[in-house]
């Protein structure tokens, strides 16, 4: 049994194995940067701009509140699983997170350009790929492949084991607009994006739940999954001890599912006369908005079963040897599990996973250097993630760019760094990630800290402007 579910755990693990970041937070308070507007579209670059196919800025990540440590334990120069008996069931439940999971996606833009009509007045537009995916795997299932079978009888929940993934592609154009004819310092801006859904697939085995006693090993599934893609089709098992079947029809592809969201913005900059001019409030939220499924283009799955193992008893010997029918037998009942029924399906919504950003900067040395202090919220599909970044910034000349930021407030801390070149008329160039871990086990070379890391680049043409010094 605990080979089964270890097994299940690796196959899951492995479907998920790319990942990406949105944008570069690294990047929010760097004046001259030149896409830092898809953190908050009231930010405008300092000339016209050309990105060139997908090497204009892609990037990747992968964010978990699980890592080796959780799961590797060093000790006395020898390295322990965490289901070696080395390690108690309290040191490995005390480190592991009460849901763990991780969350990726990997985003590419195939076309953006951003150019200025008039003095204060810029206009973008950018069209790209997301890719997401999440999984979550129940605490006690871990604690179960730790423990086992502890008393006369336990019970593990299975909530909390889900999988989800999409893939969108959007069209944007946004507009920036500095109001400081009528409020000094005060600049807005907005971005409208078009949503269209290549595919959303998610699996859920809500209050799913494992009961062992001495009579018996108990699997009960309350699951939940529903496929998105008019062109993929699941069909429900035709036989016992079977797996259901996928069909792929060519003729069907298109888009899944409509969407829309938009991006709102604002900047302030106090000019007093006074040692905080300068001082700089920022405000954006992102990706309000949905998208739409219709039931024709929707599978909905339900999975309501159980399987039992209660040992082998009265096996024959010799001509009338049963043993294969029993393992055929207990095979048949534990793929019963995965026998989803499909149910009537209905039009969907799915959330665009808002993010919400909120900072305040101080520039020093004629604006040379400043500080920044941001607040990041990511509302996803598997989790709600809260960060404070804070900033150092670094732009000795208006083509060069370097900042370095510290993450934290969740249990994770780790470094970020972003460099950027950009020139107002030639190629500019950026690279940097959010999250970078530092620290490794001695000898093994294994992040000590959580799986929580991303990674961005960008090469574009920037083509100068008149309305920019």
């Amino acid at each position: 049994m605990k080979k089964l579910f270890s097994t299940l755990i690796a196959a899951l693990a492995l479907t998920c194995a790319t990942a990406s970041a949105q944008a570069l937070i690294s990047s929010y308070f760097l004046d001259n940067s030149q896409l830092r507007n898809r953190l908050n579209p009231a930010f405008a670059p300092r000339s016209n701009h050309f990105g060139l196919p997908v090497i204009s800025n892609t990037g990747m990540g992968l964010y978990g509140n699980i890592g080796p440590a959780d799961f590797l334990y060093p000790k006395n120069g020898t390295l322990y699983t965490f289901l070696n008996k080395n390690v108690t069931v309290e040191e490995f439940a005390s480190r592991l997170a009460k849901n763990p999971g991780i969350d990726m996606d990997l985003n590419t833009e195939i076309l953006n350009f951003g150019f200025y009509t008039n003095p204060g007045c810029y206009w973008s537009f950018d069209m790209g790929l997301q890719l997401n995916a999440s999984v979550g795997v129940p605490h006690d299932l871990f604690i179960f492949l730790k423990q086992g079978m502890s008393q006369a009888s336990n019970t593990y929940s299975l909530s909390g084991f889900n999988v989800f993934a999409d893939a969108n592609i959007y069209a944007a154009i946004g507009h920036s607009r500095d109001l400081s004819n009528l409020v000094p310092g005060l600049s807005i801006g907005a971005k409208v994006k078009f949503l269209a859904s290549l595919a959303s697939v998610g699996m859920d085995l809500g209050k799913s739940s494992l009961q062992l006693s001495e009579d018996a090993w108990k699997v009960n599934v309350d699951a939940t999954g529903t496929i998105a893609a008019p062109y993929i089709k699941m069909t429900t098992p035709s036989e016992p001890g079977t797996l259901p079947s996928f069909a792929f029809d060519q003729s069907k592809i298109s888009p899944a599912g409509f969407g829309f969201a938009v991006d709102l913005g604002a900047a302030y900059r106090l000019s007093i006369g006074s040692v905080v001019d300068g001082l700089t409030f920022s405000f954006s939220a992102l990706d309000l908005g949905a998208i739409f499924y219709k039931a024709s283009n929707v599978q909905r799955l339900v999975s309501k079963n159980s399987a039992s193992y209660i040992g082998f008893n009265d096996i024959a010997i010799g001509e009338d040897a049963n043993f294969d029918q029993m393992i055929e037998g207990l095979k048949n009942d534990f793929l019963k599990l995965a026998d989803f029924e499909e149910v009537a399906s209905e039009n969907l919504a799915l959330s665009a996973c808002p993010k919400v950003f909120a900072g305040v900067e101080m520039p020093f040395v004629h604006d040379k250097m400043s500080v920044g202090l941001l607040y990041s919220g990511k509302f996803g599909r598997r989790q709600t993630i809260n960060e404070l970044t804070l900033s150092y910034n670094l732009n000795p000349c208006k083509w060069f760019n370097l900042g370095v930021s510290w993450s934290f407030l969740n249990s994770w801390k780790t470094l970020g760094w972003v460099m950027e070149l950009t020139p107002k008329a030639g190629v500019s160039f950026f690279v940097g990630s959010d999250y970078t871990f530092f620290q490794v086990m001695p000898k093994y070379n294994l992040p000590v800290e959580k799986l929580w890391t991303n990674t961005r680049f960008g090469l574009n043409l920037t083509l100068g402007s008149k309305h920019c010094k």
